[in-house]
């Protein structure tokens, strides 16, 4: 049972992204906005799914549709674009058909994944590297018309926003400047020197693949755009494990992809400070750091 003030706890809870008055002014509408979207496209809410940064994710049974997934967000244009992007990848199978969208109430209804669970929330082992490089196949086969986003832009906007991180003090005391600056540099040659140039994902971590079952792995809350496919590796090979198992997991991965290995390392050498530097932000160095920074060649 979803009670109205579980609708605003969570709406209200946005904040980090949209602000407080923005998020508490959804958050004190979601009820009606639920209730509204209920009658219309006939939904059974279930219950709540954790909520990411951007929207309000509820489990609903949805008439002619069944087991079904309703995300609300304060900004419906964002939503509105990743509908889109989730259309196109839809021909891979690879990610959850969108049933029906309301963009002027910021609203789409989607089919959900059964078992459904994302990955970073499963206990053992990461899935296997023919897995994962099944699910990369798949997904980079689709065709660049339609997508206008770049890795190129993505790079320079990554730069600026975790540059920023990097230069707080008790980050800095981690990564000094010497080594954020060669970071910069790699990232920015090793987008100079792509000559492959495919859809990626832009943001394939664990927590963006779900468990479909006997359908494989599913992917959500794509960052479409067009560049590297490297790109769609690195969090894969440094989701968990010191920085040898991080480098196994990439020598295991790259044969079975194509790739070279020593340019799947320089990516995730790049990948490896910038999660870090995240990390040392919000929760402090740790052993986790230390071995990313490794991997990366800093000790």
């Amino acid at each position: 049972m979803i009670t109205a003030e579980d609708l605003v706890r969570e709406g209200t809870a946005l904040s980090d992204r949209f602000g407080r008055e923005r998020a508490d002014a959804f958050g004190q509408s979601l009820p009606g906005l639920v209730d509204r979207l209920r009658g219309r496209w006939g939904l059974r809410p279930q219950g709540l799914y954790p909520s990411g940064a951007t929207s309000v994710v509820l489990a609903v049974e949805a008439e002619g549709h069944g087991p079904a997934v309703l995300k609300v967000s304060p900004d419906a244009a964002f939503l509105t674009r990743q509908s889109r992007m989730m259309r196109h990848l839809a021909a891979t199978g690879r990610a959850p058909t969108v049933l029906v969208e309301a963009p002027e109430d910021g609203a789409v209804l989607l089919e959900r994944i059964v078992p459904g669970h994302t990955l970073d929330s499963t206990r053992g082992e990461p899935p296997t590297p023919p897995q994962w490089a099944s699910l990369l196949q798949d997904l980079h086969r689709t065709d660049v018309d339609g997508v206008s986003d770049t890795l190129a832009d993505r790079c320079e906007d990554m730069v600026d926003r975790i540059g920023a991180r990097q230069a707080l003090p008790q980050v800095r005391t981690h990564v000094p400047d010497s080594l954020w600056q060669r970071v910069v540099a790699d990232c920015r040659d090793l987008i100079r020197t792509g000559t492959e140039q495919v859809v990626i994902h832009g943001d394939l971590h664990l927590g963006n693949v779900l468990d479909g079952g006997d359908r494989g792995l599913v992917v959500i809350d794509p960052k479409l755009c067009v560049g590297d496919r490297c790109f769609d590796m690195v969090d894969y090979v440094v989701t968990e494990g010191d920085a040898a198992r991080m480098r196994t997991r990439a020598a295991e991965l790259a044969p079975l992809v194509g790739m070279d290995l020593d340019r799947l390392l320089g990516w995730c050498a790049v990948n490896a400070v910038v999660t870090a530097i995240s990390h040392i932000t919000w929760s402090g160095s740790s052993a986790r750091t230390d071995e990313l920074l490794l991997l990366a060649g800093h000790s």
